[in-house]
């Protein structure tokens, strides 16, 4: 016999971990029609937007991005972690 309220809890755990990872892709999302719509797009705003995708499909951000996104990411543009977001190339 399963526990009503656990069922219950973890349905509305579900619920609310769907709706944070939507506004994500959506703040992302409106991140970049915005930075299109002023002629400009960052690279922050491109991986924001590789990085909520991946997280909605379980992969990650590097997969999403060009070789040339990720020697602008290597030099150090912005913050990214290689666990999460995938491995970046060497610079020489």
């Amino acid at each position: 016999m399963t526990d009503g309220h656990a069922d219950m809890n973890a349905s509305a755990a579900n619920r609310a971990n769907l709706e944070s990872r939507f506004n994500a892709l959506l703040d992302a999302a409106l991140g970049v029609l915005a930075a299109r719509e002023s002629r400009m797009l960052t690279i922050e705003e491109w991986a924001g937007l590789a990085r909520t995708v991946a997280e909605c499909q379980g992969r990650r951000a590097a997969e999403y991005l060009t070789d040339d996104d990720l020697s602008d990411i290597a030099d150090g543009r912005i913050d990214w972690d290689e666990a999460i977001d995938g491995p970046l190339p060497a610079i020489e």
